[in-house]
C-alpha cells in the first residue's frame, strides 16, 4: 500500500531555498509538522536551527526549545491535529541521501512514536523526502518521487 504524502508549497520552497544556501555551511535542521490523515500525511511547515541547536560540519543536533514551542503552538491552533510528523536536515558536502546514522536515527525514531513519519535532507545538489514505517522488528525506508502539483502542495508517493 503506497503512502502518498502532501507536502504543502511553503515547506517545498524552503527546502529549495536551503539546497542553495547548505554548501560549506554547519549542517541545520528541524523538525516537519503535519497531520496525519488515514494512511496518508500532509507536511505543513517546518522549524528552523535555533541558537541552542548543535551545527557542526557533519551533525546536527536538536536542542533549542523553539522547536517545541512550535510544536504546541501548531497543536493547539489546530485542536490537536497537527504535530510532530518527522524531521529535516542538510548535508552540505553530501547528496540528498540519508547516511547510515541518519538511518538509525529515523528507525529509532519511528520505533519510539509507533507510526509512519517523514524525513528531508537537503543538500546542494537537491532535496529528497523519505517515509520510513514502523513493521515488526524493524522499519522500511522509501524515497518518495514528487507527483501531482496542485493549489496547496505537491503529492509525493
Amino acid at each position: 500500500m503506497t503512502l502518498r504524502v502532501l507536502v504543502y508549497h511553503a515547506v517545498c520552497e524552503e527546502l529549495d531555498r536551503l539546497v542553495g544556501v547548505c554548501r560549506g555551511q554547519p549542517e541545520a535542521g528541524g523538525i516537519l509538522l503535519g497531520a496525519y490523515r488515514g494512511r496518508d500525511m500532509e507536511l505543513t511547515a517546518m522549524t528552523h536551527p535555533g541558537p541552542k541547536d548543535d551545527r557542526q560540519a557533519f551533525s546536527f543536533g536538536r536542542s533549542d526549545p523553539l522547536h517545541q514551542r512550535a510544536h504546541d503552538l501548531a497543536w493547539t491552533a489546530s485542536d490537536g491535529t497537527v504535530g510532530y510528523a518527522g524531521e529535516w536536515h542538510t548535508h552540505p558536502l553530501g547528496g540528498p541521501t540519508p547516511s547510515s546514522i541518519d538511518i538509525r536515527t529515523w528507525r529509532s525514531e519511528v520505533k519510539r512514536v509507533g507510526r509512519p513519519m517523514a524525513f528531508a535532507v537537503a543538500a546542494p545538489s537537491g532535496w529528497g523526502l523519505f517515509v520510513v514505517r514502523p513493521r515488526f522488528a524493524w522499519s522500511t525506508r522509501a524515497r518518495l518521487k514528487p507527483g501531482l502539483a496542485g493549489r496547496v502542495g505537491t503529492i509525493f508517493s
